[in-house]
């Protein structure tokens, strides 16, 4: 890799990092208003998120030591890790605007 792509990675990285910040303070803010079991799957789910993300990062720079092979199986294994993890999220938001958005308000 050259200068300019190595930049671009970093960059892109540093971006994804930041808005994964924004994204667990809010589930953190959410959590601490109003404890749900949507907003516990919201928090554990994003949690992960957080937790694969930054445990693939660890692993693939090592294994980037080791063979191609390797690599590829380890960035499959990670890529699962991290859909199941976003879809722990997503059902908590999903049970969220089901409990908290599709209730009638009685309006005499």
């Amino acid at each position: 890799m050259n200068n300019s792509t190595e930049i671009l990675f970093s960059i892109g990285q540093s971006m994804y990092g930041f808005t994964m910040l924004i994204i667990l303070t809010a589930t953190i803010i959410l959590f601490i208003k109003k404890r749900t079991p949507a907003t516990w799957m919201i928090l554990i789910g994003y949690l992960l998120v957080c937790i694969s993300y930054l445990t693939s990062l660890i692993i693939i720079t090592i294994a980037g030591r080791s063979s191609m092979d390797t690599m590829l199986q380890i960035q499959g294994i990670s890529s699962i890790v991290k859909s199941l993890s976003y879809l722990i999220f997503a059902i908590g938001l999903i049970m969220l605007a089901i409990t908290e958005f599709s209730k009638k308000e009685f309006r005499p």
